[in-house]
């Protein structure tokens, strides 16, 4: 009998060590669990996290458009404000009545003689054109002489000559 109970007894801690056996394996096996339980949890929150760090950043992108674009507007309005301001500054505040000059013919009496002062000019301007015709008249000067029957003119105030009448 006492080789029975050796039996049973290494029978009893066989069974023993197979059921510790079993049950590492069993706790390894649930661990083994848990860990992919957390590793998809893990996954799970990072993939929410990340989508809600998107939905942020698209939702503050749209608020930086939406105030550039006020920004853009206010500056346009601004921009049209100062440039009817400056119009404003810059026209005279009263307005100028433009009339033609009127046409005027001076003519000199002496010694029963009548002379027209712009025919003088044209003739003056005439014999100056055909001494040097280069010179382009910008300002001409006409002295009437009666008591020499004769006119003096000064060109661009360089050039002079005499035109008898």
């Amino acid at each position: 009998m006492a080789d029975e109970k050796y039996e049973t007894e290494d029978t009893i801690i066989e069974e023993e060590e197979i059921s510790a056996e079993q049950k590492m394996a069993e706790a390894k096996e649930a661990g083994a669990e848990a860990v992919a339980a957390a590793k998809k949890a893990t996954k799970k929150s990072v993939d929410a996290a990340s989508a809600a760090v998107k939905d942020t950043a698209k939702k503050a992108a749209t608020r930086t458009r939406k105030a550039a674009a006020k920004t853009r507007v206010a500056a346009q309005e601004t921009a049209a404000a100062t440039k009817k301001a400056m119009k404003d500054v810059t026209q005279p505040t009263t307005k100028r009545k433009y009339t033609r000059k009127p046409t005027k013919t001076v003519l000199v009496q002496y010694a029963g003689k009548e002379i027209d002062t712009d025919d003088l000019a044209v003739r003056a301007i005439a014999q100056f054109a055909v001494s040097d015709p280069d010179v382009t008249v910008k300002k001409i000067t006409v002295y009437v002489k009666p008591e020499e029957s004769a006119a003096y003119y000064v060109i661009n105030d360089q050039y002079t000559g005499r035109v008898e009448f």
